[in-house]
């Protein structure tokens, strides 16, 4: 039978045990780190606890747990419990625990520890279902590795009563329950910012998502909390919306769990047949109803709905759920599972005729938000066709409806859901570590035994449809391993499997969508976007055939290196950081490399190694740097075979929102955390400007800025020095910086944004330097940064503030901006303000005002939807010919649309277009560089022109 060559290769390194002690050990992983958000554990520190006190004069059990920081329950905990805190787990290690599956390069280094070790395998590890993305998972604990056991917590399931009465099974240790609870909070949450949208201002948008309050305890107390301040405020006009609704949908657990939320949120329960009378209801009154499938599932022909008929022949059944339940509701809480026998709830075509049905009567449809708790990407929902993240929750779809579909609910309240996941799943464990010492329990062993996917290397029979499965990857696997010992077998630009040329795209975040939409235009190209966040990896593919996702975790070196091998050309979004790591595999295997990132003194110290393998690793292909190289280099090519000389460079760049997006404090706006610009405004700068060599320290950068940067008619602006541009001269063959009178690299923002940047970092709200004392809230944060930073021993008052600004900022109209800007921001009562002055302060482990502030900014001055981005780049030369002196410019000024935003498409855009060239064989430079040469810079401008991102030159 043939076997995975990696995993061979590990077994004929492994080393040689001569232990001879008679413990058993229970080992607790770590979760992948790719996933970021998942805290949770399948046993708690009191469980390991009880386990270990339980063995006392028994026989001996010791616990490892892998160190992990990211965890609900910390390493200390684990360690007073008496377990052994280890990095990684070791080869005498009998049962193997976990929440979700493990990277299987995880699972081989295990089994090559101490080979032939009979090993049990506890998890949700998803691969009974034949997914072939955890077909190489399942392969791991198959013959010919020996003694390993895979148990599935998804199958752990003991005998009940189904609600028909017959005998059923249900699954013993789920987290379903929490993912309603923690959907609805979700749904609640999302419900205020829907409305809001639309005008509206509900008392949800003081209601703090479930991660936020920590504990369900404390979740709860701020639903009741939530529910009481809305019985008690007078009912507000809501442009025609009525009262709040909340339909839930489902009659298990998660159900369940959503439906103990809305209780606590005090609401008001209706049934189906109820809500059309809802209209015209009191709005400071929350609504809810659980939504039975027979109040929407009728017979194609009519006839009522019959559960026994409709799980028999589904195809004579039909959804009226768009037509009689959707339009009386706010929001959906979807916990119906679905599969494609059956009728969808809400199809798309009936999705659209709700939304026709609202616009032919001149009004908004009632549906605001969808809460899909299933993740049934396109399922029973139809148009829940992507896939969020607890850290971008929603996105906006058909009539502007908010839809969220997160795969890892319960990680939000994780201690809570792994106490319950512990207490539930803590006598099967017990089963599988003494199975001779549990006594007579056969239900137990029954429920164990048919979680059993795997049994001591064999697939057991209800799995056995799954082997041609697992010997189909073996086969292809081999293949590819062979193929990998001979990398530069096949010429550059030709893929050495299916003929298309292959490209693998690390990351799947900010930019990645239009870089995607460059490479899945060629039909010639395979993509492979590899990221650590696979649900949203996937939702770039949409209906493209030559895209695929894929989960890689790049601290997995194994890993990263065949998904390297597999591809052409590399494309990194990843941060600039890891870069190196990522080119060293490039080098290894012959494959090039393109990134979007500044060449680093680490990147450069490779250049040698990537020549000798006729490499090249291509950086600063972005807009900045990128776009602004390349469009220079287009000019100093005509400047050089025109024989002239540049005396001046000036270069200003920036992203900004469009002036209509703008009115607000800064006149700046986020789409992400703006902690990196806050910093950036504090760096040092150096540059030459009118013969003269500057230097600005960084706490001067802000006042030291230029008032006024006339480049646009349209667009009133100021700027900063950005950083050091002196090495410019050399990048670009300027010259000596002596032989230059300007020599200027800068950030454009709009007019008002560095003094009143300034005014808060005189208030202290930039610093580095943890408070003493933890703020309770936005106010009091204000107060403890001014104090601390004029010297006060306490906080001061709301009152004194106007005083102690006065001091610090001397120009007055600069003073009543800054206070106005405060009261905006929360930060100072005030009557005239309108915005939201509850958003939650982020629970850090040390109250630093830079982090706490950019944590207001990005709630504060998030873009709005229907708002767009433009991404601004000017460059001036001032030229010296054998006549006269001459100027010439480069400009792009480019507005974001609904698709994309404009930093997105001049980043990913030029990242795509650059690395097809490369793909394409059409450039021939190697080593570590930059995209100064005319086979980069020549044809990634015109591909970019082609899709209208234009950088103009004027010769004067």
């Amino acid at each position: 039978m043939i076997r995975s060559l990696r995993l061979v290769r590990l077994l004929s390194q492994r080393p040689i045990y001569t232990s001879s002690r008679q413990l058993t050990t229970l080992g607790l992983r770590r979760e992948d780190p790719k996933r970021i958000w998942e805290r949770r554990t399948a046993l708690t520190p009191d469980a390991v606890k009880g386990l270990i006190s339980e063995q006392k004069g028994q026989e001996e059990l010791q616990v490892e747990v892998e160190s992990c920081g990211r965890r609900c329950f910390s390493d200390q905990l684990y360690q007073q419990a008496g377990a052994k805190i280890v990095p990684s787990l070791s080869g005498e290690v009998d049962v193997v625990l976990g929440i979700k599956e493990p990277p299987v390069e995880d699972v081989h280094r295990l089994i090559v520890a101490k080979e032939g070790k009979e090993r049990k395998w506890m998890m949700f590890s998803h691969t009974h279902k034949g997914q072939e993305y955890n077909t190489p998972l399942l392969e791991a604990f198959l013959s010919p590795t020996k003694g390993q056991t895979l148990i599935d917590h998804e199958l752990l399931t003991a005998p009940s009563t189904g609600k028909d009465g017959k005998p059923s099974r249900t699954r013993v240790a789920a987290f379903g329950w929490y993912a309603g609870a923690v959907g609805a909070g979700e749904a609640l949450s999302m419900t205020g910012i829907a409305l809001l949208k639309r005008g509206i201002a509900s008392p949800l948008l003081h209601l703090p998502r479930p991660y936020a309050s920590g504990t369900l305890a404390e979740f709860k107390a701020s639903l009741r909390k939530c529910g009481q301040f809305i019985r008690s405020s007078p009912a507000t006009e809501t442009k025609g919306q009525g009262p709040i609704v909340i339909g839930v949908t489902g009659g298990g657990n998660v159900s369940t769990g959503a439906k103990e939320m809305l209780d606590e949120l005090n609401v008001e329960w209706v049934r189906a047949e109820e809500l059309t009378g809802l209209k015209d209801a009191p709005t400071n009154r929350v609504y809810a109803c659980m939504i039975p499938t027979s109040s929407y599932i009728i017979g194609t022909d009519g006839e009522p709905y019959d559960r026994t008929a409709y799980y028999k022949t589904p195809a004579q059944y039909k959804s009226i759920f768009a037509e009689k339940i959707a339009p009386y509701l706010t929001t959906i809480i979807n916990g119906v599972g679905w599969s494609s026998a059956f009728p969808r709830t809400i199809s798309n075509s009936d999705l659209s005729s709700l939304l026709g049905a609202s616009s032919g009567q001149g009004q908004k449809q009632k549906l605001a938000a969808v809460q899909d708790i299933t993740c049934d990407k396109e399922g029973g929902l139809e148009f829940v066709n992507q896939f969020t993240t607890i850290d971008e929750p929603y996105f906006e779809g058909p009539g502007g409806i908010l839809i969220s579909s997160i795969d890892i609910l319960p990680t939000e309240l994780a201690a809570d859901a792994s106490a319950h996941f512990s207490s539930k799943i803590l006598p099967y464990v017990r089963r599988a570590l003494f199975p001779e010492a549990q006594g007579d329990k056969t239900g137990e062993d029954d429920t164990v035994q048919r979680a059993m996917i795997v049994d001591q290397g064999e697939l057991l029979e209800p799995h056995r449809w799954l082997l041609p499965k697992v010997e189909a990857w073996r086969s292809s696997s081999s293949s590819s391993n062979a193929t990998e010992t001979t990398p530069n077998s096949a010429p550059l630009g030709q893929s050495r499997q299916g003929g298309k040329k292959k490209v693998l795209l690390l990351g799947s975040g900010l930019v990645a969508g239009p870089a995607v939409e460059v490479f899945a235009a060629r039909s010639d190209v395979r993509l492979a976007i590899a990221s650590n966040n696979l649900s949203e990896a996937k939702s770039h593919i949409k209906d493209r055939a030559n895209v695929e996702a894929i989960a890689l975790d790049v601290g997995d070196e194994v890993a990263l290196g065949e998904a390297v091998a597999a591809s052409d050309v590399v494309v990194s979004l990843l941060p600039a950081s890891m870069h190196p790591q990522v080119a060293k595999h490039c080098i290894n295997f012959s494959k090039h490399l393109v990134t979007a990132s500044y060449v680093s003194p680490e990147m450069k110290s490779l250049d040698q190694a990537a020549k000798e393998k006729d490499v090249i690793l291509l950086g600063e292909c972005g807009l900045d740097p990128g776009m602004d190289s390349m469009a220079a280099m287009r000019i100093l090519d005509r400047v050089k075979r025109e024989g002239k000389r540049v005396t001046s460079f000036v270069s200003w760049c920036g992203g900004l929102p469009e002036p209509s997006a703008s009115n607000v404090p800064l006149r700046y706006k986020f789409s992400w955390s703006p902690k990196a610009v806050l910093t950036a405004a504090q760096n040092e700068a150096h540059y030459k400007m009118n013969n003269e060599i500057v230097k600005i320290p960084g706490d001067q950068l802000l006042s030291k800025h230029f008032p006024e940067v006339n480049l646009w008619p349209e667009l009133k602006l100021e700027g900063l020095a950005n950083r050091d541009s002196l090495p410019y001269a050399e990048k670009y063959g300027l010259g000596e910086v002596d032989s230059l009178k300007d020599l200027f690299r800068g950030t454009l923002r709009y007019q008002g944004f560095s003094s009143l940047l300034e005014s808060f970092r005189k208030l202290g709200l930039l610093s580095n330097d943890p408070l003493k004392i933890v703020p309770e809230n936005w106010q009091e944060f204000l107060s403890l940064s001014i104090a601390r930073q004029v010297g006060y021993e306490k906080s001061l008052k709301a009152d004194d503030v106007p005083r102690v600004l006065s001091d610090l900022v001397v120009d007055p109209k600069i003073r009543e901006e800054t206070l106005e800007a405060l009261s905006w921001f929360s930060l100072l009562p005030s009557s005239k303000s309108t915005s939201i002055s509850s958003i939650p302060l982020p629970n850090l482990r040390a109250p630093v005002p830079v982090d706490l502030f950019a944590h207001l900014l990005s709630h504060k001055l998030a873009y709005n939807p229907g708002e767009r981005d433009t991404c601004l780049l000017h460059h001036s030369f001032t030229l010296e010919g054998a006549r006269k002196e001459e100027k010439v410019t480069a400009s792009l000024l480019h507005y974001g649309d609904e698709q994309s935003s404009a930093m997105s498409v001049t980043v990913g855009k030029t990242l795509a277009f650059a690395a097809l060239r490369v793909l394409d064989g059409q450039v021939k430079q190697r080593g570590v560089t930059g995209p100064y040469e005319r086979e980069v810079w020549e044809g990634t401008l015109d591909s970019l022109e082609s899709v209208g991102v234009v950088v103009k030159e004027e010769w004067s």
